[in-house]
Parts: C-alpha cells; sequence; structure tokens
C-alpha cells in the first residue's frame, strides 16, 4: 500500500483539523505512546503508521491532505451507491461511491428502486457515472456542477 484509503484520508483529515499546526507532531507522540488508540479514528490512524509509517506523514505534503479533504467532502454529498444506465449500450448498472468501474444491475432489481433507495437524485447520479468512469477527484464528479436535471451546468470563466 503506497497511498491512505479513505478511511485512513477521513482519519488523517479529521486528526489535522482537531490538533492545528503541529498534528504530525502530535500523532506522531501518539504513535510511540499508543495514544493514538483513544483518538476518533483511531484503527485508521494505526493502519497509516502501520502501512505507511511515520517517514511517510512527515513527507505528507499540506496540499495533498487538502486535495484528499475536498474529494471527501464532495464523496459526503453523494448516495452510498446509485443505478444509472451505461451510455454506451443502455445496460443497467450500479455505481458505489468513490469505487471505480460498475457492476451489473442484480437480478430482481431496478434502476428505480435503488435509486429510491439511497435517495439518489439526477445530479448525483451524473456526478457519480462522471466519478466511476474518469475519477473521484475530477470537477465532474462534484453533484454541485450538475443542475436538478442532471444535466452539466455552464461555468463562467
Amino acid at each position: 500500500m503506497t497511498e491512505p484509503d479513505d478511511a485512513m484520508w477521513r482519519a488523517l483529515v479529521d486528526f489535522r483539523a482537531r490538533h492545528g499546526r503541529r498534528w504530525k507532531e502530535t500523532l506522531s507522540i501518539k504513535w510511540m505512546n499508543g495514544g493514538d488508540d483513544y483518538e476518533p479514528f483511531g484503527s485508521s490512524l494505526r493502519m497509516v503508521r502501520n502501512h505507511l509509517g511515520p517517514s511517510w506523514l512527515r513527507d505528507l505534503k499540506k496540499a495533498t491532505l487538502d486535495a484528499a479533504a475536498r474529494r471527501l467532502a464532495v464523496l459526503d454529498r453523494l448516495p452510498e451507491m446509485c443505478a444509472t444506465h451505461l451510455p454506451e449500450t443502455g445496460e443497467p448498472i450500479v455505481i458505489k461511491r468513490g469505487e471505480t468501474g460498475y457492476w451489473p444491475l442484480p437480478d430482481g432489481m431496478t434502476v428505480d428502486r435503488i435509486n429510491t433507495t439511497f435517495e439518489a437524485r439526477p445530479a448525483q447520479l451524473a456526478a457519480m457515472l462522471a466519478g466511476s468512469m474518469f475519477g473521484w477527484d475530477i470537477p465532474g464528479a462534484d453533484p454541485d456542477r450538475y443542475d436538478d436535471d442532471g444535466r452539466p451546468m455552464s461555468r463562467d470563466v
């Protein structure tokens, strides 16, 4: 593992927000004395230590963590999953938030049923389709870039 998963990024973003400017030093000390066990998201913080290590934390750039925080904020505005039709073939598919690609719609399920269950709105459907195809860190994965019907909104440059 060379990059944190979303749970690890979330733990790091939260820890930084709660511990301020010297958060890396504070986390390193907690790692040394086992204090990370008592932190919110403690198991994810421990996974960062075990899988990536203290030197990875030391080298982590502010901009990298800021980008992860922005991506997580976008993901938080999306449903856990949704269903839509594959643009190329019309095949019904399921998309899971934050995951690349798609899955076939399970037998006995409908696109509308899944979207009703997960309260997926058209703007979210469009954003999730873009994110699943091109990555969750692109502007198109943000539901705020679509109108209520799921059409891209024009942006003044």
